[in-house]
């Protein structure tokens, strides 16, 4: 029962944690370090986005340790999917990022009281109480062989052969289905020996009597264990598990792309320009557990650029050379990004609330509401301020070895990157027409998720 016990005061589904995060957004954000046991592996779909990675949170969570460490790694197209299929572009973006923290929970007060109940002396009383009377039943059959030898009046082959081999058996059997079976089925390849069935027969015939005896205790303990098993859960109901977690965390960034930057004239090939971006942030975080319910906080420095208010356009360029009345023109393709360019560092407000629903005993659901903010920009000609919201569901299968599930999010709630615009370019839509929808997988590579079935009784 102690185990189930801090299965239950971790709340799960917390189990272990790896880098990734439990729920994320449409820029693959958030607050709240993601349950895994192992190597994690996080793909989002619709951004064609995988992430791997790696921290020590089961140790956390089980309380044998307090710091908590992982890392995080993903890369992505960071111009999404369209442009993936249309033309085979891609503007690769790679992002590394690394925590630390220090984790505390109520878990071994919870289990003091745990241990000072009088259920729980009842339940031991009762789980030893079980053992006694198997192993009196164990003694009862083996006094029964010598019955059942004598019977048949102690035949060499039988008194030799069976008895001692039948003996080590029953002593060693932990299980009474296993004893059941060693008597119902008992035989020895290869013996011929004539009494054998009726010296199985006779000792069939005292077993079931010993075996009665045996599952009428057995039962009276059983009463009594479901009165154990009542005031536990009523225990477990007025139990709060509380757990905070905070932590560092730090990465950096980069992203490859080509900007227009105008017309070249006469070598139009010079309009363009390949862009490498570095950039990165440190910052803080926080992380309440309160039952099955989760709010994470964080906020960062960010080094960060404007890239996602630059447009992108295809382009041709064509070049042509000629001799005597023949051309060859040769084209090629070019997505670039045209617009007002700059690195900004501004911070970053990430806030999650997530809480966990059982659908049944194999399957349970994680909903999750979140915010994602861009503040303080030091230059919001380039970068403006910006708050987008969503929601998502995240659903768990059978042992919780696979979450998956789908997310909307409502981008610039104030509309600032399109007030921005020039004003004959401004289309501010209502807010259905800006949802964004994502399909994201989380598993784990080596024993993907570590997190247990709610037990239905202490066993």
């Amino acid at each position: 029962m102690k185990k189930i016990l801090i299965m239950l005061l971790a709340v799960i589904y917390s189990a272990n944690t790896q880098a990734q995060f439990l729920t994320q957004s449409a820029e693959g954000k958030s607050s709240i370090p993601l349950p895994l046991n192992g190597i994690g592996v996080g793909i989002d779909i619709g951004k064609t986005e995988v992430a791997f990675g790696l921290n020590n949170y089961a140790r956390v969570l089980n309380d044998s340790s307090k710091f908590l460490i992982g890392l995080n790694l993903s890369a992505k197209n960071s111009d999404g999917l369209a442009n993936l299929f249309s033309g085979g572009d891609i503007v690769p973006q790679g992002d590394f990022l690394g925590f630390v923290g220090f984790s505390c929970s109520n878990n071994n007060r919870i289990l003091t009281k745990y241990k000072k109940d009088t259920f729980y002396t009842k339940y031991q009383a009762n789980i030893k109480a079980k053992q006694i009377l198997f192993d009196t039943l164990k003694e009862k059959v083996i006094r029964d062989l010598d019955s059942a030898a004598a019977f048949v009046k102690n035949d060499v082959c039988i008194k030799n052969r069976v008895v001692p081999d039948l003996t080590k058996k029953i002593r060693s059997v932990k299980e009474i289905a296993d004893l059941d079976s060693y008597i119902n089925n008992y035989k020895i390849v290869g013996l011929e020996c004539d009494s054998l069935v009726r010296f199985k027969a006779k000792l069939i015939e005292l077993y079931t009597i010993v075996r009665k005896e045996y599952a009428t205790a057995y039962n009276a303990i059983v009463a009594v264990d479901e009165a154990s098993i009542s005031d536990f859960k009523k225990f477990i109901k007025r139990q709060v598990p509380l757990r905070i977690t905070g932590f560092l965390q730090g990465g950096f960034s980069a992203r490859s792309f080509t900007r227009f930057i105008s017309l070249s004239m006469p070598d139009l090939s010079n309009s363009f320009q390949d862009t490498l971006f570095k950039g990165g942030l440190f910052g803080v975080g926080v992380n309440l557990q309160i039952r099955n319910f989760w709010v994470g906080v964080t906020y960062s420095f960010v080094a960060g650029d404007n890239f996602a208010a630059l447009k992108s356009k295809e382009y041709t360029l064509r070049t042509a050379d000629t001799s005597g009345n023949q051309v060859l023109v040769r084209e090629k393709k070019i997505t670039a990004y045209s617009g007002k360019y700059a690195k900004v560092n501004s911070n970053e407000l990430n806030i999650d609330l997530v809480g966990d629903f059982k659908l049944s005993d194999t399957s349970r659901l994680l909903a999750s509401f979140y915010l994602r903010s861009s503040l303080a920009s030091r230059d919001t000609a380039y970068l403006k301020n910006y708050t987008n919201i969503g929601a998502g569901l995240y659903f768990i299968g059978k042992k919780g070895k696979f979450l998956g599930g789908l997310y909307v999010e409502l981008p610039d709630v104030n509309n600032n990157f399109e007030k921005a615009k020039p004003a004959n370019e401004i289309n501010i839509r209502s807010p259905y027409k800006k949802l964004t929808f994502g399909i994201v997988t989380k598993f784990n590579i080596s024993s993907i998720f570590a997190w247990a079935n709610r037990p239905t009784k202490p066993d």
